[in-house]
């Protein structure tokens, strides 16, 4: 009775019935069956769940990044929007003041190309192009929305009416991070907040209107849905084909025991190592199971030796960043870990230079060092490596029973890497050969890129990012500990001129040999590092900055003693130095590295191969006065101050005015400012290129309206100018436009500029020519004095420096000076022209040397309007 109730108890359950079922109806009979189907119906309903929740997370993560996305939009058509109304107002300024010029209103076509729909002059109170309803109430807004159109405030004075249709191309939903969303970008008065929308607004920079960027819940709900789905069907199949092939490969074939034993060898081995547990199931059996035991007794000892290769090569990249001031140190612990590795007798390692044809050190395993290798095997090996042709070889040979693997690898062009291992026993095995190979070039790999990483490839020294890195830890140190701390910036003088006159090759050589002269200067403790093209830093931990200049000081001289006889050439070269420490010229690097730039820049203002430090005091000053002389041609551009000046050049074989040098001048409040006062911060700060177009333009347009040319129209170029032809090819289109001859025209460029570009200037000279314009060289005499410059250029003109032509009447040498340019000038079919000639005597004395043209406050000073003179002789 017993029996018969618990048999009715279990056909009651609902488990059995379950079981019954899968067993009879879906004929899933087996066990391993079973456990699949299980599977993924929890695996079912678990990514329901997890899958809903996930979905819920990531659509409010969505919302969010949607949100952020709509933001960067909406700033990035701000600033389209802004420039697109900035460049409208300038065409409404265009179109207003050919209104006040003419007299005459613009037709609809010219509003229309320049996207105006209308200009209201408030203080007339009339409307240029079509009529709306105008602004009434004044605003300090500079833009604002009205009636379905962008109002710009011109200063409250008048008012450019923009249709807003006009910028529609702005609010385009495709250029936006989301067009996949279909966003929709408008502006209004109003933020945008709907409940059915994610939005995100910006109120457009000083105006009354917001730019606004939204995205439909459904959208975003629709998208995260269908990725959710397309995702979990992904996860599913992956699943549901892994568990068939568990099911095929593993259940249907199991027995239990040998499974056992192998499912508690894994285990072990899982808990205690691979080092701990060894499969041995084969030693007891031959079936299936047996060889897999076997197998994987074999595969853990392979992983093993694999995992200490691998220890090795990680363990030598730890190792290499840990002992990067001890080499010798990281190579043993390289070659003592290879010995452990293939219970090799001794291993030797050599860094060898190809220069001094000898290892420049040489390490030794402890096992090699326990005397059972013959060192004369040592001796062989290394010098068969060291005959060996091939950047990268290897080399096996046998003595007695030792078996010894010799490599060769390639560091750089100066050294190479050089590894002897001996083996007793066995001969290795090619994954063993394989594993020493692998090891070395890892150690090869290291050292390179830690070099790259750290060192200047050129100079050896420490390259920019180094130096910084270390610099800013000392200053911090200085600062902990309350230390001095100083650098020194060095330039090379005029280094750019030994490049191009002599070759980037000779530059570099003489920038290794620089780094090696400051190399002798220093202490252990310093360092030095490549700071730019031929600037270097020298780092001062602990040093007073009057020690740092001693030592400054002491470099100056010792490069400018030294003699850089490089090929055939003799070179003589200076440096200027900046200096500046901790604390006094500030409490960062970033402070004290701007305080020896700005006395780096005044020592070469003094004249080069100077040492310069400057007072905290001086440092305020120079970057307040360059500050403000900024502000001031930017004012003066703004402002339209900026004229052009008409300075003489007489002819001084008819003493007539033939022409004029064209130089820029700064009106301000009843003053002319001469262009030394700005013209090298205009070149700093980038400026100097608009004020070469301003007067080159004004200039232009005046000898347009004159209708009378002058012979010769002199402007000067500067560097920038020159470094770009397209600068050329706008003036040579701005002459053709107002119909001014070419070849009246005469650009200068400097000797300093001219030897500092050569390869550019001469291609700039090239074009120009080519278009009919000529050149002059000015400034000649004062740069690098040497006639074989003038065998570069094509040039017509060659300008004497006023230095040469002060009191030549007086100055025999530098008639003797002026008289051989003025000789070869001639035999080149060169004109020379004097500046700066201010006496009659001064005038009769080049007069006499043979110099065609002059000018000078003799002539006239520059002035605003062309003055013509004429010249008699007494």
């Amino acid at each position: 009775m017993k029996k018969e109730h618990k048999d009715t108890d279990m056909k009651n359950n609902f488990w059995f019935k379950l079981n019954r079922f899968l067993e009879k109806k879906a004929k899933i009979r087996s066990y391993g069956q079973k456990v699949v189907l299980i599977l993924i119906l929890l695996f079912i309903a678990t990514s329901a769940v997890v899958n809903l929740i996930f979905t819920i997370i990531n659509l409010e993560e969505e919302k969010e990044n949607i949100k952020k996305a709509l933001y960067r939009t909406v700033v990035i058509k701000e600033e389209i929007l802004l420039k697109t109304l900035k460049e409208i107002e300038d065409n409404g300024k265009i179109i207003l003041t050919r209104y006040r010029k003419e007299q005459t209103e613009p037709d609809y076509t010219t509003f229309k190309r320049y996207k105006v729909y209308g200009i209201y002059l408030k203080n007339e109170g009339i409307f240029l192009g079509r009529v709306v309803s105008p602004l009434k109430k004044k605003t300090e807004k500079r833009y604002i929305l009205k009636d379905g159109f962008v109002i710009i405030n011109v200063a409250n004075s008048f008012y450019i009416y923009v249709n807003k249709s006009a910028v529609n191309d702005i609010l385009d939903p495709k250029k936006s991070f989301i067009s996949g969303y279909e966003p929709l970008f408008m502006i209004g008065r109003e933020i945008k907040n709907y409940k059915s929308l994610v939005c995100s607004s910006k109120i457009v920079k000083n105006s009354n209107f917001y730019i606004s960027g939204c995205v439909e819940n459904s959208q975003i709900l629709k998208s995260q849905i269908l990725s959710s789905v397309v995702k979990n069907a992904t996860v599913f199949s992956a699943f549901f084909i892994l568990a068939m092939v568990m099911y095929n490969l593993i259940f249907k074939n199991v027995l239990l025991y040998p499974v056992y034993r192998l499912k508690k060898d894994i285990e072990n081995m899982n808990r205690k190592g691979l080092e701990h547990v060894k499969f041995e199931l084969h030693r007891f059996g031959e079936d299936e199971f047996a060889q897999i035991s076997k197998v994987l007794e074999n595969t853990r000892r392979k992983i093993l030796k694999h995992q200490k290769g691998m220890s090795l090569v990680l363990q030598t990249t730890s190792k290499m960043i840990s002992m990067t001031n001890d080499i010798h140190r990281f190579s043993l612990f390289t070659v003592d870990r290879l010995d452990e590795l293939l219970h090799a007798e001794g291993t030797v390692l050599c860094l060898f230079s190809k220069l001094e044809n000898s290892c420049v050190f040489k390490v030794h395993s402890d096992r090699f060092l326990s005397g059972s290798v013959p060192v004369s095997y040592e001796k062989k090996e290394f010098y068969k490596l060291s005959k060996v042709k091939e950047k990268n070889r290897l080399l096996l040979d046998r003595e007695r029973n030792i078996h010894i693997v010799s490599i060769k690898k390639e560091v750089n062009e100066e050294y190479s890497l050089l590894l002897v291992l001996f083996k007793k026993g066995d001969k290795p095995s090619e994954e063993d050969i394989n594993y020493i190979d692998m090891i070395v070039s890892h150690l090869v790999y290291s050292i390179n890129l830690l070099n790259l990483a750290t060192y200047d490839p050129l100079t050896k020294l420490y390259n920019r990012r180094a130096i910084v890195q270390f610099a800013e830890k000392e200053v911090e140190r200085s600062k902990r500990y309350n230390h001095s701390f100083s650098i020194i910036l060095i330039d090379i003088d005029d280094f750019k001129a030994i490049n191009d006159t002599y070759g980037h090759t000779i530059g570099d050589i003489v920038l290794k040999k620089i780094a090696d002269l400051l190399k002798e200067e220093v202490r252990d403790v310093d360092k030095i590092g490549r700071y730019g093209g031929e600037e270097f830093i020298i780092v001062l931990p602990e040093t007073k900055i009057k020690n740092a200049v001693k030592l400054a000081e002491r470099i100056k001289r010792k490069i400018s003693e030294y003699h850089f006889e490089i090929n055939e050439y003799a070179l003589t070269i200076t440096v200027s130095a900046g200096v500046a420490g901790f604390p006094v010229h500030g409490e960062t690097f970033e402070e004290i590295l701007q305080a020896s730039d700005l006395a780096l820049y005044e020592a070469k203002r003094r004249g080069k191969n100077q040492v310069v430090v400057l007072e905290k005091e001086e440092i305020s000053k120079i970057l307040k006065e360059e500050f403000q002389s900024k502000n001031f041609l930017d004012r003066a551009i703004k402002e339209d101050r900026i004229v052009p000046h008409f300075q003489p050049i007489v002819d001084l074989s008819s003493m007539e005015v033939v022409g004029y040098e064209i130089l820029a001048r700064i009106k301000d409040k009843g003053n002319i400012i001469p262009a030394h006062r700005f013209i090298s911060t205009s070149i700093k700060f980038g400026i100097i290129l608009k004020i070469d177009e301003i007067i080159q333009k004004k200039t232009v347009e005046f000898l347009s309206k004159m209708g009378e040319v002058p012979q010769m129209l002199f402007f000067n170029l500067s560097r920038p100018y020159i470094q770009d032809v397209q600068h050329l090819m706008n003036f040579v289109e701005l002459l053709e436009k107002n119909n001014i001859p070419k070849e009246n025209i005469i650009l200068e460029i400097t000797e300093e500029e001219a030897i500092s570009e050569i390869t550019i200037v001469k291609e700039a000279i090239r074009i120009a020519k080519s278009k009919g314009i000529r050149f002059a060289l000015d400034d000649f005499g004062v740069g690098y004095s040497t006639f074989s410059y003038i065998k570069h250029f094509d040039i017509d003109i060659i300008k004497l420096d006023g230095s040469l032509v002060k009191n030549i009447d007086k100055d025999e040498d530098n008639q003797i000076i002026v008289g051989g340019i003025s000789y070869i000038c001639e035999r080149k079919g060169i004109k020379l022209l004097a500046e700066m000639v201010e006496t009659l005597e001064e005038l009769e004395t080049l007069r006499g040397l043979g110099v065609s043209y002059a000018q000078g406050f003799f002539f006239g000073k520059a002035e605003e309007q062309m003055i013509q003179k004429v010249f008699k002789e007494d």
